[in-house]
C-alpha cells in the first residue's frame, strides 16, 4: 500500500526593491552627473561657436584686405584718410558719420566688380569706412558723379577699430614713398564686449601705381553724403 505524499512547502523568493532613501540618493547622483555633463557640453558648444564666429570675422577681414590691395594696385589718386571730415588744413568733406583714419577713398581702375560703376575708361571712385556698428563698408561712384553712388555694401563685421581707438587707414609718412602707400590695420573681434582679449590684428601696406601725374585730384573729391 502506497503512502500518501507529504505536502511540499512552496518557497517563494523574497521580492527585493529599493527603499525611498536609495531612490532619492540615486536620483541625486544622476542629477549631479547630468548637471556636470550639461555644463561641460554647453561650455564646449559656446567655445566652438565663438571660434567659428571669430574665424568668419577674420576671413572677412582678410578678403577685404585683398580687395583693397587690388584697388590700390590700380589706384591713381589716393586721398589722405586723415583728412576725411577732418578739421585741419586740406580737410575733405566726407560721408555722414565718416571719421578721419576710419575712412579712405581712391580713384582706381581695378579689375574688381567696382569697375561696372566707373566711367567709360573703367575708372571708379571707391570709398571704404568703418562705421559705429563695427562694420567695414564700401561704396563706389563714377568720377565727379557722387549723386550716382552705390549703396553701402557690408564687406566685414566685427571690425572694432573705432572701439579700441586704433586707426584703420593711414598714409605712410615716409616722404620717399610719395604719399602713395596706405597702411591698413584692421582689428577683428566679433564680440569684444564679452571677449576683449580675443581681438585679432591684421596689418598690410598697399602702394598705388601712380598718384602724381596726369590725374586731377578733384576727380573723387566730391563724396556722397
Amino acid at each position: 500500500m502506497r503512502r500518501p505524499l507529504a505536502p511540499v512547502a512552496l518557497r517563494l523568493s523574497p521580492e527585493g526593491g529599493y527603499t525611498i532613501l536609495e531612490l532619492a540618493v540615486t536620483m541625486l547622483l544622476m542629477s549631479i552627473v547630468m548637471l556636470v555633463f550639461g555644463t561641460t557640453l554647453a561650455s564646449v558648444q559656446r567655445t566652438a561657436m565663438k571660434e567659428d564666429a571669430l574665424g568668419q570675422t577674420n576671413d572677412q577681414a582678410r578678403l577685404a584686405l585683398e580687395e583693397i590691395d587690388r584697388e590700390m594696385r590700380s589706384g591713381n589718386v589716393l586721398y589722405d584718410p586723415g583728412l576725411e571730415n577732418g578739421t585741419g588744413a586740406g580737410a575733405l568733406s566726407s560721408c555722414s558719420g565718416c571719421k578721419p583714419y576710419y575712412t579712405m577713398r581712391v580713384y582706381t581702375q581695378t579689375n574688381a566688380d567696382t569697375r561696372t560703376n566707373g566711367d567709360a575708361s573703367g575708372f571708379v571712385c571707391v570709398m571704404w569706412q568703418i562705421d559705429s556698428s563695427q562694420r567695414l563698408l564700401k561704396r563706389t561712384w563714377p568720377p565727379d558723379q557722387p549723386e550716382n553712388a552705390s549703396a553701402w555694401n557690408i564687406v566685414a563685421t566685427g571690425i572694432v577699430n573705432r572701439v579700441d581707438g586704433t586707426p584703420a587707414f593711414q598714409m605712410d609718412p615716409d616722404p620717399l614713398k610719395g604719399s602713395r602707400t596706405l597702411n591698413v590695420t584692421l582689428e577683428a573681434n566679433n564680440d569684444i564686449t564679452h571677449y576683449p582679449t580675443g581681438t585679432v590684428t591684421l596689418q598690410a601696406a598697399f602702394t598705388g601705381r601712380n598718384t602724381s601725374y596726369g590725374y586731377p585730384v578733384s576727380v573723387c573729391q566730391l563724396a556722397p553724403s
